[in-house]
């Protein structure tokens, strides 16, 4: 570890180099570091009346545990929304690794109606020891956690930053809710992108006017070491911040979905209906999942109906409507459609359905041997 401070000291010392003055930007020139007194880390919090957030699943009632199965979902479900801590990190690399630290943690959890922001924000790279002691403290309250990509960033930095400094383990990811798989699910066939911002712009309707890019987000704290201005962490702040509410929204439209097609309302785009029912299947609700195919298969484009054919026959089948399976597979195998792969798939589902008594194909087999 002392290595990597050292590293990370010889950064701060380069830019200091490159800029000795903040840059040009109507600023004050900011007073020396010992000129100022500043706590080796702090704790801002805030609170935000859940009722200002427009959700409709999350912070209602107990979680259901089939819905949380659809958020990513991993590990024992916790018994209430109260039990699950919301959180994004800011560090300073974004390619991770042993030499990047977490230097801002940003969490919230639902408490007597109000949600709970705070923002841990570690001022001094020396005392990271105390700060990560400090984090164990809070994030020992909770068993479940909740993530945006957290499954392979935000959580592995963290754990490496308690083993190098506690030789300690995190224990709030033993349920684990990581919301980029089910965004994808829902939203990639329509927008393309499912980074968190884009997901702000198309689904939340809730864009930033004013962001500061990611990858400047380390420069703007080595500086901020430095000089110690408010105004250079003071975008990062907010950053952080806006990523933690928009978590919390989109964990309430993927429930919402979820609930919906459950209740018999799939989602609108049919590749998100699809993609949803494929979920259903996983989780055996056959139901929900039947409601999902056919949505998929009667409103989708020509690509959509040939990937949603052969489970939509098979959960036709499951139900009984076997001429109805048959026919819309053996349309489709008739017009050349699909890939190879997926022909040879739809000729082994055809030759299934024929077997059956009631099928087209088997009847046919029968007047054909009668003649």
């Amino acid at each position: 570890m002392t290595t990597d401070l050292a590293a990370l000291r010889a950064k701060l010392d380069a830019i200091v180099a490159r800029d000795p003055k903040p840059a040009a930007s109507g600023l004050r020139e900011a007073p020396s570091r010992s000129d100022i007194s500043l706590a080796a880390f702090e704790t801002r919090e805030r609170r935000i009346d859940i009722g200002s957030l427009g959700l409709e699943v999350v912070g209602h009632g107990a979680p259901d545990p089939g819905v949380l199965v659809h958020l990513g979902l991993r590990g024992d479900p916790p018994r209430s929304w109260e039990d699950i801590l919301f959180l994004d990190t800011e560090t300073t690399g974004l390619s991770g690794g042993t030499g990047t630290y977490v230097f801002l943690l940003g969490t919230a959890h639902i408490e007597d109606g109000e949600l709970v922001l705070r923002q841990h924000l570690l001022n001094d790279l020396g005392a990271e020891r105390a700060f990560v002691r400090m984090l164990q403290g809070e994030l020992g309250r909770f068993r479940a956690c909740a993530s945006y990509n957290g499954k392979c960033f935000d959580l592995p930095l963290l754990r490496s930053r308690f083993v190098m400094a506690l030789r300690a383990e995190i224990t709030v990811d033993a349920s684990h809710l990581d919301l980029l798989h089910p965004a994808r699910r829902l939203w990639r066939g329509r927008f393309g992108s499912v980074t968190l911002r884009q997901i702000e712009e198309s689904v939340l309707d809730d864009g930033r006017v004013e962001d500061i890019p990611g990858e400047f987000i380390p420069d703007h704290y080595f500086r901020y070491l430095r000089a110690r201005d408010p105004t250079l962490i003071g975008p990062v702040l907010e950053h952080n911040r806006r990523d933690i509410v928009s978590l919390i929204r989109v964990t309430d439209r993927v429930a919402s979905a979820v609930v919906a097609a459950r209740a018999g309302r799939a989602p609108d785009h049919p590749p998100a209906a699809l993609a949803l029912a494929r979920a259903f299947d996983r989780a055996k609700e056959h139901e929900a999942a039947f409601g999902c195919y056919e949505s998929a298969y009667v409103e989708g484009d020509l690509e959509t109906r040939i990937r949603a054919a052969l489970p939509y026959a098979r959960a036709l089948e499951k139900r009984g409507q076997v001429e109805r399976a048959l026919s819309l597979v053996e349309t489709l195998f008739a017009l050349g459609l699909g890939t190879p792969t997926w022909r040879a798939s739809a000729e082994a589902r055809l030759r299934r359905l024929g077997a059956r008594p009631s099928g087209r194909l088997a009847a046919r087999r029968r007047a054909t041997t009668a003649t």
